[in-house]
């Protein structure tokens, strides 16, 4: 008797924890995202260029191998940008203006011959009113993607 009761019993209990379910809850809120971002706005500089020499000055850059395929990446306006940056220190200047550029092997490297005018920047100024119209305009002309200019300059 005692036996049949403690069966009894045990099976009660086996029905009873099978009945039981496994509760699952789960919430998920989400309010609009407005990611917070800093701007500068900045006043227009305007710069005059003096050119230094009247005749046009030639140099030859000697890159290595390493430099260009692998430093440089083999790109061209990587290139062209060392070789105007280093034509720049050979004659003080800040900029080649109207430079040229012939690019080729030689040997176990590459050279660069850059032609152009040494210039500097001189006469560095905030931009007028009688500027804003300019740069607009000029912007808007020498833009390929027009649709894509940003900033807005009123009167």
């Amino acid at each position: 008797m005692k036996r049949t009761l403690l069966v009894a019993f045990a099976l009660l209990l086996c029905v009873l924890g099978y009945a039981q379910k496994t509760e699952f809850r789960f919430q998920d809120t989400q309010a609009r995202l407005l990611d917070v971002t800093s701007n500068a706005y900045v006043k227009p500089l305007t710069v005059e260029l003096k050119v230094l020499t009247d005749t046009r000055v030639s140099e030859i850059i000697k890159l290595t191998k390493q430099e260009v395929e692998l430093d440089m990446k083999g790109e061209l306006s990587n290139i062209r940008s060392y070789a105007v940056y280093r034509a720049s220190q050979m004659h003080n200047c800040d900029v080649i203006v109207a430079a040229t550029f012939n690019i080729r092997t030689a040997g176990d490297g590459y050279e660069v011959n850059i032609i152009g005018y040494p210039a500097n920047f001189v006469n560095w100024k905030t931009a007028t009113q009688a500027d804003y119209e300019w740069i607009k305009m000029e912007k808007t002309v020498t833009t390929s993607e027009r649709e894509k200019i940003s900033a807005a300059i009123r009167k």
